[in-house]
């Protein structure tokens, strides 16, 4: 292949496609956490951030399909956990452990 040669056949399955070999390389991303020797501490506590609103929104959807009003997402699995009565959900602090967020 030429380096004039702006075909692709063999990288590309789209009949159609408009793009150069060199766009479809450009094209490709690798995450930091595809590296774990190269992830920071900012993209772990992104991470673990991640997991843990992933709880709490589905805890959330869960106390407002029972009637409850949690006052915000952040610590709603908690509150689903601990949660005895509608005031508990709906007005008591809750403190959220973020040691414990995995």
């Amino acid at each position: 292949m030429s380096k004039s040669d702006n075909s692709h056949p063999e990288s590309c399955e789209d009949d159609d496609c408009q793009l150069t070999y060199r766009q479809h390389l450009l094209s490709v991303r690798v995450s930091c956490a595809a590296l774990p020797s190269r992830t920071d501490d900012d993209t772990l506590a992104t991470m673990v951030r991640e997991k843990r609103w992933e709880r709490d929104m589905k805890a959330y959807k869960n106390l407002r399909a029972d009637g409850l009003e949690p006052p915000g997402i952040d610590g709603s699995a908690l509150r689903e956990r601990q949660g005895q009565d509608e005031y508990d959900v709906e007005h008591r602090p809750v403190t959220i452990d973020y040691a414990d967020a995995s």
